[in-house]
C-alpha cells in the first residue's frame, strides 16, 4: 500500500520536476558556476513550502527542509554539468548547441531534481499519514571536480542528518558499495631561461623536469596495485618557441586508489618523483597544489538491503512503443549492441564509482542507487547522455528513482532499529578513522571553480 501512494503522488507530481529537470538541461553550468540553475531548484522547492537555508561561501547550495523532529532524512541532489558536452536534444550523432559550451553529461538535471521529488512526495505522504521526521534536500554543487558536498561537511550541513539517500542516472540499475579515492593535484616546475642555441647551458629546463617526472609516473606503474590509477594531462610547456628553454612548466596528475590509505602512500610516491625530476634539471618544484579529491565510499550493507528490495519492486521499466523507438536510436550510436535490452534489467552491485557522495558516507549512513535514463550502451560523459537528457524515457527513470529513494526511507522509518543498525555499520566499518584526518580538503579552504 505504501509503494503505492508514492507511486501515485509521483504521478500527481512529477510534472513540477521534469519542468525543472527540463530547464535545468537548457542552462548547463559547470562546478561552482550553477546560478541558474540553482535559481530555478531554489524557487522550486521555495514555492512547494520547503524552508530554504544556504551556507558560507557557497552560494550555488541550499538545504530545503521540511517536516520536524527525527529521524532527519537526508537526500542528496547536484546541479552541475560538464565541460565541452553541449548538444541538442534527442539526436542520435554529435551535434552541439553550443561548440565547446557545457552540456548535461551526466545526467545531473535529472539527479538534482530526482531527488527534489522525493523530498516533495515523502513529505506528502508524511502529511497524508501525520508522520513525524525531518526532510532535508540538499542541493549540492560541483560534485564533477569540485568536491562541493566536502565543503558542505566542512560547514557542518549534514550534522543530525540519521542517514542519506541518494541515486544517479544510469542505463542500469545498480547499488553502489564501492568507490574509489581519487587526489587531483597541480604540479609547477620553475626553470631558467636561456636562448636553446646560443646559451643553452645557461638554461634550466622546466619542461624537461616534466617530462622526466612524466617518465617516472610510467615506471611506477607496475609497482603499483592493481586497483590503482595515474592520470595526467600537461597543462603548460612554458611557451610554443622550441629555440627557447622554458623557465615554467605545468601538469595535472589524478591519482585513483582503492582507499584513502592506498591514495595517501601513491600521493607520497609521486611526489618524490616529481622532487627527483627537478633534482635531474637544477630546476625547482611547488609544492603540489592539491585541486581536488574524492574519498573511498563506505558501503552500508543495511541500507543496501532496502535499497535492493525496493529497486526489485519496480524492475522491470514498462516503456511505450515510441519510448523503446527512441531507446533503440540510441543503442545503435551507443559503446555496446542492445542486446534484446533497451536498459539493463539486472541490478549491478560489482561496479565502483567515483563520487563525493563517498565522502558524505563517512558522517552519515548513505545509500547510492543507479536508475536507468540512458539507453544500454550509452556512456556517462558523453554527447549521447546529453542528448537523452530530457527525454521521456530520461524522466520515466528520473520518477521511479524518486519512488525508490522514498520508499527506502519509509522502511527506514517503519523500522528504526534498522537506522540504529546502519549507524553502527558506519561506526564499525570507520574502525576509529575520522574524516576530518583522511580528508585531503582543508577545512578552511574556500571553494573554488576547477575548470575553466
Amino acid at each position: 500500500m505504501m509503494r503505492k501512494e508514492i507511486a501515485e503522488l509521483s504521478e500527481k507530481y512529477k510534472e513540477i520536476f521534469e519542468n525543472c529537470a527540463n530547464a535545468i538541461w537548457a542552462t548547463p553550468e559547470i562546478n561552482f558556476t550553477e546560478h541558474r540553475s540553482h535559481a530555478a531548484a531554489k524557487k522550486c522547492m521555495e514555492d512547494l513550502g520547503f524552508e530554504i537555508s544556504m551556507l558560507p561561501d557557497m552560494d550555488t547550495a541550499f538545504i530545503a527542509t521540511a517536516g520536524h523532529g527525527k529521524p532527519v532524512i537526508g537526500i542528496l541532489g547536484e546541479l552541475d554539468a560538464l565541460p565541452g558536452l553541449s548538444q541538442k536534444a534527442d539526436v542520435d550523432q554529435h551535434d552541439p548547441v553550443e561548440n565547446g559550451a557545457p552540456g548535461h553529461g551526466c545526467g545531473h538535471n535529472l539527479l538534482g531534481c530526482g531527488g527534489m521529488e522525493c523530498a516533495y512526495i515523502l513529505w506528502k505522504y508524511f502529511q497524508e499519514h501525520n508522520l513525524e521526521g525531518t526532510i532535508k534536500y540538499f542541493s549540492c554543487p560541483a560534485e564533477e571536480g569540485g568536491v562541493g558536498k566536502v565543503y558542505m561537511i566542512h560547514r557542518g550541513a549534514f550534522d543530525g542528518v540519521d542517514f542519506c539517500v541518494n541515486w544517479h542516472p544510469s542505463s542500469s540499475f545498480g547499488i553502489v558499495h564501492d568507490g574509489k579515492s581519487i587526489l587531483l593535484q597541480n604540479y609547477r616546475f620553475h626553470g631558467k631561461a636561456a636562448h636553446a642555441a646560443g646559451m643553452p647551458e645557461m638554461g634550466r629546463s622546466a619542461l624537461d623536469a616534466l617530462e622526466l617526472m612524466n617518465i617516472g609516473i610510467q615506471f611506477i606503474r607496475e609497482h603499483m596495485t592493481k586497483e590503482t590509477f595515474i592520470h595526467y594531462a600537461i597543462t603548460n610547456t612554458g611557451g610554443n618557441a622550441a629555440n627557447v628553454v622554458q623557465d615554467y612548466a605545468e601538469g595535472q596528475y589524478v591519482i585513483r586508489a582503492k582507499d584513502n590509505t592506498e591514495l595517501k602512500k601513491m600521493q607520497v610516491r609521486v611526489d618524490k618523483i616529481a622532487k627527483g625530476a627537478a633534482m635531474m634539471t637544477e630546476t625547482t618544484v611547488e609544492e603540489p597544489e592539491v585541486v581536488s579529491a574524492f574519498s573511498s565510499f563506505i558501503d552500508n550493507p543495511t541500507l543496501a538491503d532496502v535499497a535492493r528490495e525496493n529497486i526489485k519492486e519496480c524492475m522491470p521499466i514498462v516503456y511505450t512503443d515510441e519510448e523503446k523507438a527512441y531507446l533503440e536510436k540510441f543503442i545503435a550510436c551507443g559503446s555496446k549492441a542492445g542486446q534484446g535490452m533497451l536498459v539493463d534489467d539486472k541490478i549491478h552491485e560489482d561496479e565502483p564509482t567515483s563520487s563525493d557522495v563517498a565522502d558524505v558516507s563517512w558522517v552519515v549512513p548513505t545509500s547510492m542507487v543507479m536508475v536507468p535514463t540512458w539507453a544500454v550502451g550509452t556512456a556517462a560523459h558523453s554527447w549521447a547522455a546529453t542528448a537523452q537528457g530530457k527525454s521521456a524515457t530520461a524522466h520515466k527513470g528520473m520518477n521511479l528513482a524518486a519512488q525508490i529513494m522514498a520508499n527506502i526511507a519509509l522502511d527506514m522509518m517503519e523500522k528504526p532499529e534498522l537506522i540504529e543498525k546502519a549507524k553502527e555499520e558506519l561506526k564499525a566499518n570507520l574502525n576509529g578513522r575520522v574524516y576530518e584526518d583522511e580528508c585531503f580538503i582543508a577545512k578552511d579552504r574556500k571553494p573554488a571553480p576547477i575548470y575553466a
